[in-house]
């Protein structure tokens, strides 16, 4: 007897756990989207790096990330005058080594740091697995078996990294972040040269 209400307090013990760490990170979610709500506009630094596990490669990339509610811009110091650009359901990536731009309107990951997140968060198994008194990591896995890994700081998405099932990652890390500034108008004009080759796959 003594053995089987032993079970039982350690299953309520286990469900009450798992059901305090549910509400904290829905808490979580919720003070980021409150957040994000207030932010129109904004800039920062990026740094980039994507690992190729069959290759066994590595590549590191930085630049600039600006966006409004209307676009994304990807300006990258190295490599050199790449860029991407999503201006509403479209996408360019223009690579300036080969004088080739691509555009489509098929768009395969939200890079805006909220909407990376909310893209993720209803389809996946989550788990808080590293808390401060205002940074946290959470893990999510998606019905794809990727895992995602995602830092908050003062709900802020100050890092996110994805790995697949063959264990090929990418990070992004965003620093130097400024909110609600005037963006240039022409910030998200891609002025490209005359004699890029543009490949329209829309």
């Amino acid at each position: 007897m003594a053995s089987y209400l032993s079970k039982i307090v350690l299953a309520i013990f286990v469900f009450s756990i798992s059901l305090f760490a549910n509400e904290k990170l829905e808490e979580i979610y919720e003070n980021i989207l409150i957040k994000y709500s207030s932010i129109k506009t904004y800039e920062a630094n990026f740094l980039q790096e994507n690992y190729w596990k069959e290759l066994d490669t590595f590549k590191q990339s930085f630049g600039k990330i600006y966006y409004d509610s209307s676009h994304l811009l990807l300006d990258y110091e190295e490599p050199q005058g790449q860029k991407l650009l999503i201006a509403n359901s479209d996408i360019t990536i223009y690579e300036p080594s080969s004088n080739q731009a691509l555009i489509s309107n098929e768009i395969d990951m939200e890079l805006r740091p909220v909407k990376f997140i909310s893209q993720y968060w209803d389809i996946s198994r989550k788990e808080l697995i590293e808390e401060n008194e205002k940074s946290f990591k959470i893990k999510f896995i998606t019905p794809e078996k990727e895992q995602i890994f995602i830092h908050v700081n003062d709900c802020l998405i100050t890092e996110f990294m994805i790995l697949d099932e063959q264990e090929n990652s990418v990070i992004y890390k965003f620093s130097s972040e400024k909110f609600n500034t005037q963006l240039p108008e022409s910030i998200f004009e891609l002025n490209l040269p005359e004699d890029v080759n543009i490949i329209d796959n829309r």
